[in-house]
Parts: C-alpha cells; sequence; structure tokens
C-alpha cells in the first residue's frame, strides 16, 4: 500500500514509522491481523472524487507505469477499470490486497 501511496500519489513515505505524507495530508497505515473479528477489510473501498478529466487520465497514467514497474518483479494481480455512466467516469483500482480504490469524476452540463 505504502509503494501505491508513494508511486501513484506522490506521498512521502516514512518507512520507520509507517506513514505517508503529501502538504498538510498525513496518513499513519497500521496492520490489523487478518484473524481479528473486530476489523474486516473485505469490502473496504477507497473513493475519491477528481476536479476534472484530466486528474483522472493522470491517475490512470501514473498507476499504469506503476504497474509496468512491478511486473518485472513479481506475478501483478492489480487491475484497473474505467466505466462511463451518463455524466459519470469512474476508474476502478484494485489493488494486490484487493482493496478497491475508486476515483469519480462528474461532468457538469449546463441546461
Amino acid at each position: 500500500m505504502m509503494d501505491f501511496l508513494s508511486d501513484v500519489f506522490e506521498f512521502d513515505v516514512d518507512s520507520m514509522n509507517d506513514c505517508v505524507h503529501r502538504g498538510p495530508l498525513f496518513l499513519k497505515l497500521c496492520e490489523i491481523e487478518s484473524n481479528s473479528e473486530k476489523y474486516n477489510n473485505d469490502g473496504i473501498i477507497f473513493s475519491f472524487r477528481v476536479k476534472n478529466e484530466e486528474e483522472l487520465k493522470e491517475i490512470m497514467s501514473k498507476y499504469n507505469f506503476f504497474l509496468y514497474r512491478k511486473s518485472t518483479s513479481n506475478k501483478v494481480t492489480e487491475n484497473l477499470a474505467l466505466e462511463q455512466n451518463g455524466n459519470k467516469r469512474t476508474l476502478s483500482i484494485s489493488d494486490v490486497d484487493q482493496r478497491i480504490w475508486r476515483f469519480e469524476y462528474n461532468e457538469r452540463v449546463d441546461i
């Protein structure tokens, strides 16, 4: 996840403290044991809205480069899907841990 945040979203990574930051945004990553009944990461979706179509394209481009760099190191199980429903475009990325990263762009149509 830290590689993903660093390569795709250009976060600065502090691997000693398991945290990432970019500008004023600071995230601490915590690993919870999978046998814990209290927490279940099945169905986790990170959802974001982007301001314009160019940001969506930039994320796709960075993610494709991220996959290209990783493809030589091990079997890549991530994937990317772009859907359009009316004026809404949704980019979904499934990472190696099967977390879904969803990016939505809603094109405003003035009447």
